[in-house]
């Protein structure tokens, strides 16, 4: 008997986190071997088109050499205005303007070490994600400083889209991350950098300021208040150098724009997927179009909800996430990375055996486990999936957020129901 209990505790523990980065390199390492194999087919089908290799770094920082006029070429210069003060600082390291238009921004890539710049600030913000990692669990071991960071690097949300791209939804992700885990800190300084985080990844892209209702849940009117005030300087006052009341004008009206096409194609976004599944059932566009509006709306609704009523917090960052990567009809592929918080917090969550617990606790972490490590690898097998890679990567998330709906509701329910029969 003794003999039995001595190597029941010497079973290796088998955590969430080695299970994600098992199933995460897995699938990565065999997309680079298959790739290989099929002369990099499958690296082009997966990775984002060649032709705008780092495009949504570079036409910002083509606008960033003429400010004042920015905002009045529409798109692509769709960011706040406190986005372009780092796109400033960036552009002056190597400056050039082009003769001829700021929508040149191959020329401004290709211009002097305009791409030595770029690989320094991709540098940064990889040593912010380490960074990010090391505030989440302490850890200095093999898994977690290389492994971890590595099964991201590798994956289709930072190596085929955001990377590729060269967007700012990478550092706002980094930045949101060090908000969700500081907020609770018990250092002054941190809990105010949370606040001011929240801010600053307004003044990059306006709607991750939706992050900021964690004040209002847990009723911390005063943090709130300095929120909406720190909010409203960061994306109003940078205006005064970037075009001034017609900056703010002409920015408005791209963003207003960007707001009333629903791409069908855009699997990525529920209403792009409402209404691609509207006109598979046959409706015309109108139709499609305001079913696509109301699944969008109640699906926000419907975050929002569950968000007030959970109570595990990396849940919190999966309502708040869910709506960040999939609510606004011009979001693209690569704002997946915003589930990079929702990854640590669960794995801080549940740092522990999966095999700890009753079977259903056993099958609910696999299950998340699995989603989040096919999610962060590059799945190419979804390419032969019925409906699309990109709609294939995208189910993924959508039943996570679902399942986990689903939980919250129920457990509210029957919270409802335990209540009401002590009552009576």
């Amino acid at each position: 008997m003794k003999c039995f209990h001595t190597h029941k505790m010497l079973r290796p523990e088998i955590k969430p986190i080695d299970l994600y980065l098992f199933v995460s390199l897995s699938i990565t390492l065999a997309f680079l071997v298959c790739n290989i194999i099929c002369h990099g087919s499958l690296f082009r089908q997966c990775v984002l088109s060649s032709s705008f290799l780092f495009s949504d770094y570079y036409y910002h920082i083509a606008g960033s050499s003429d400010p004042s006029v920015m905002y009045s070429y529409g798109d692509p210069y769709s960011f706040p205005p406190f986005a372009y003060l780092l796109y400033t600082f960036l552009w002056s390291l190597s400056p050039y303007k082009d003769a001829e238009s700021i929508l040149n921004w191959q020329n401004y890539r290709d211009a002097d070490n305009a791409l030595v710049v770029f690989v320094v600030y991709n540098m940064a913000l990889m040593i912010l994600l380490l960074y990010c990692i090391g505030q989440y669990f302490h850890k200095t071991g093999f898994k977690h400083t290389v492994l971890l960071p590595l099964s991201l690097l590798l994956s289709y949300p930072f190596m085929c889209t955001s990377v590729q791209r060269g967007n700012i939804v990478i550092l706002t992700a980094l930045l949101l991350a060090l908000t969700w885990i500081w907020i609770d800190s018990d250092r002054r300084i941190k809990q105010e950098l949370a606040m001011l985080f929240i801010a600053v990844c307004a003044g990059f892209k306006l709607y991750p300021a939706l992050t900021g209702i964690i004040y209002l849940k847990r009723k911390e009117w005063k943090k709130a208040i300095w929120l909406m005030l720190y909010g409203v300087a960061v994306i109003f006052v940078p205006f005064l150098f970037f075009g001034g009341l017609q900056g703010m004008k002409d920015l408005v009206k791209t963003l207003t724009e960007f707001a009333v096409y629903i791409d069908p194609d855009k699997t990525n976004t529920v209403c792009g997927m409402a209404k691609w599944l509207g006109w598979k059932l046959g409706m015309n566009e109108i139709c499609a179009d305001t079913f696509a509006v109301v699944v969008n709306h109640i699906f926000l609704a419907a975050s929002l909800l569950c968000f007030f009523l959970c109570s595990k917090k990396w849940q919190e960052a999966l309502f708040i996430s869910g709506v960040l990567v999939s609510y606004l009809p011009s979001n693209w592929q690569y704002t997946l990375v915003y589930y990079v918080p929702v990854l640590f917090l669960f794995f801080q969550e549940y740092d522990r055996d999966i095999r700890q617990g009753k079977p259903s606790d056993t099958i609910w972490i696999t299950l998340h486990a699995v989603g989040f490590g096919t999610v962060f690898s590059v799945a190419f097998f979804l390419l032969y999936y019925r409906y699309g890679f990109l709609s294939g990567i995208f189910t993924i998330t959508y039943l996570l957020i679902g399942i986990n709906m689903l939980t919250v509701i129920i457990g509210f329910l029957r919270k409802l129901c335990r209540g009401a029969v002590c009552s009576s």
